[in-house]
């Protein structure tokens, strides 16, 4: 993933979509630290696009336990419109940032979060043999 060194000049043209949200991020200390020391903040807020050139975010909030504590994932479309693309991109975009996560965390394995995924896509798709492009 490649985060954006600025907040987004046309950010006010957009709205939040919250897609996931880790209110017990602590549970796992070596995840919680692990993302903290990649993102290089406790608490804060990161940008990127996707390949699909969707504006992302993540948000960290530190609750006092001396790591981030609580994560939220968030989406960016235009204001006052419908999400503008399909669930499947969307599924696209969140299995590429689950993979970065185990990829960066030194407390998850990443061929375990790729089969999971997987299993998820398949289940979604009703068994079709398409393979999760991550």
């Amino acid at each position: 993933m490649k985060f954006l060194d600025e907040v987004p000049a046309d950010i006010a043209d957009f709205r939040a979509d919250p897609l996931l949200f880790e209110q017990e991020l602590d549970v796992r200390p070596g995840v919680a630290a692990s993302l903290e020391r990649v993102l290089g903040f406790r608490a804060g807020r990161r940008y990127w696009r996707s390949t699909t050139g969707t504006l992302y975010a993540i948000d960290l909030a530190d609750l006092g336990r001396g790591y981030p504590s609580m994560a939220i994932v968030s989406a960016f479309w235009p204001r006052f419109e419908p999400r503008p693309c399909t669930d499947e991109q969307i599924d696209v975009d969140l299995a590429e940032m689950c993979m970065w996560i185990a990829n960066v965390c030194d407390a998850l394995d990443a061929s375990n979060m790729e089969q999971v995924l997987q299993l998820a896509w398949d289940a979604r798709a009703g068994g079709s043999s398409y393979r999760l492009p991550i």
